[in-house]
């Protein structure tokens, strides 16, 4: 591989440019030599943000051609027909969340990746959240968990979605049971969930015989992102905008929180979740040139499909209890 890696957008939306353009904008290793999108507005507008970067409708021979790797931020439906593509053609993938809305096509996927040179790589960036990266380590070295709690709100009329509107379930649920996942080291057994609205979900979420993890999932006029975990041995709590898993909330936290973030605007720092999409990519970049790496792939894609897919289920069912593997 030359020195440069060739990344190719596909997608021209929100995700391409608030977070993936001014991110690949700091690796002077990268360099972004084409953007597809339909819509011509949107690829002039992103392929102007890079050198010498030209824009597609689509995702033809002689944009894969010029490419490394790809970053797919197209809607749900269009993933794995140009992931599938561009594992054919040898090259790496690096897919926003959800991998799909359901299984259709994944088994040609599969099939795809385990031919090709390449690899797929999930765009679960929450897993680079280093405070959650801390919580996993501690709660190893803990006996027993009390309590576990995860709530994710998000204000999406703000986000003016391009081409694609989502809904909570599919916009946070694929982060929430990703980290349900990566935190707990343990896969979902099975859901329990309820919703007033289509806007507002709660759900129980099975990982233990004796163990449910309470999540709220919600668009709303508020972005909040906390983990609460009461252990035999500590109590920890992790939310957005903070580094820190204890203290609980109270005034103590708000003091050392306030530092933190006034440390980081005199530092120009970023804050620890708009951190992860560089550490993201700087996990994409080492599989890429390793082919090594250890990430999220196919399989944690299909675990938060079937996580979405199971709760859809027990809604409809009126809280039904609807185990993981009855939807496989």
């Amino acid at each position: 591989m030359n020195s440069k890696i060739n990344i190719g957008l596909i997608g021209c939306g929100r995700a391409a440019e608030l977070i993936y353009s001014p991110a690949l904008n700091k690796f002077p290793h990268i360099q972004v030599s084409g953007v597809v999108d339909p819509i011509a507005e949107r690829r002039e507008l992103i392929s102007a943000k890079f050198k010498n970067c030209p824009g597609f409708s689509s995702a033809e021979a002689e944009f894969i051609n010029q490419i490394d790797a790809a970053i797919i931020t197209t809607p749900p439906d269009t993933h794995i027909p140009l992931a599938s593509a561009l594992l054919r053609n040898d090259k790496y993938v690096l897919v926003e969340k959800p991998l799909a809305l359901t299984m259709e096509g994944i088994k040609e996927l599969v099939e795809a990746e385990s031919n090709s040179k390449a690899k797929l790589m999930m765009g679960l960036n929450h897993r680079y959240w280093l405070p959650a990266v801390r919580l996993r380590d501690k709660l190893s070295e803990q006996t027993k968990i009390n309590f576990a709690q995860i709530v994710f709100t998000g204000d999406y009329d703000t986000w003016n979605p391009v081409s694609f509107i989502s809904d909570p379930l599919n916009d946070l649920g694929p982060h929430v049971f990703d980290l349900i996942d990566f935190i707990f080291k343990k896969e979902i057994i099975s859901v329990k969930a309820e919703s007033a609205d289509k806007k507002s979900i709660n759900v129980k979420v099975r990982i233990d015989s004796d163990l449910f993890i309470d999540c709220h999932i919600a668009h709303s006029s508020k972005t909040v992102k906390s983990i609460k975990i009461i252990t035999s041995k500590e109590n920890y709590f992790l939310e957005l905008g903070s580094e820190r898993l204890i203290p609980g909330p109270g005034g103590k936290r708000m003091f050392l929180d306030l530092k933190d973030k006034i440390e980081r605007k005199i530092l120009g720092k970023y804050s620890p979740v708009k951190r992860t999409f560089e550490l993201q990519l700087e996990k994409f970049f080492k599989l890429i040139e390793s082919n090594k790496t250890e990430c999220a792939g196919i399989k944690e894609g299909i675990s938060s499909i079937l996580a979405v897919n199971a709760v859809s289920a027990s809604i409809k069912n009126n809280g039904k209890e609807i185990c993981i593997n009855e939807i496989k």
